[in-house]
């Protein structure tokens, strides 16, 4: 059997038949990061089963270049995911699967501070970043949780403090949504 090609996964991903483009995206893997951009594309504008597949081959090379052994193919991957991920044609929803699929196998050194923080700035992306940056947990990303922290308001600060709280870093205020009383009580709180 000859090798899946790029040209062939894609018309085999927008058959009608989903047996058909599921057996083609479980394939997509070795593909590697070249065949992503036209994934995207095929993703942001076919109809939603062909976008779905389309997707998921995306997953898959992730999945493949993430696995040990596989350095060259997972930096490649990288690259083009972080240049997906600022592509505003896409939809915000496939970016944000984007950002999740970076979070999967981008080293703490790969990651681009300009972008990461105009992408913490985004209130479509801003929730998606900040859980990738606090999955990933390295010192660039907790710089750039802290550096967020500084400047974010309302809910968000208080998100972005949960997270740096989960990466290990002391954050008095504000303070952990899940300790503040919701409501009036007459119990006191412990040590004062």
């Amino acid at each position: 059997m000859e090798p899946l090609t790029l040209e062939k996964l894609l018309e085999l991903l927008k058959s009608d038949d989903p047996l058909v483009r599921r057996d083609a995206w479980l394939k997509a893997g070795p593909l590697g990061g070249d065949a992503l951009p036209s994934l995207a594309d095929l993703a942001a504008k076919a109809d939603l089963e062909i976008s779905r597949a389309a997707n998921r081959a995306m997953w898959q090379i992730v999945r493949y270049a993430g696995a040990p052994g596989r350095e060259t193919e997972r930096q490649g991957v990288v690259e083009a995911l972080g240049e997906l991920v600022v592509d505003t044609r896409l939809p915000v929803q496939l970016r944000r699967d984007v950002v999740w699929m970076l979070s999967e196998i981008i080293a703490d050194e790969e990651i681009d501070e300009s972008i990461a923080s105009s992408l913490l700035k985004d209130p479509e992306l801003q929730e998606d970043v900040r859980m990738a940056l606090q999955r990933v947990a390295g010192p660039k990303a907790v710089a750039l949780l802290k550096a967020a922290l500084n400047q974010a308001e309302g809910d968000f600060k208080a998100a972005l403090a949960c997270s740096l709280r989960k990466c290990h870093v002391a954050i008095d205020d504000p303070p952990c949504p899940k300790l503040v009383p919701q409501k009036q009580t007459r119990v006191k709180p412990v040590g004062r």
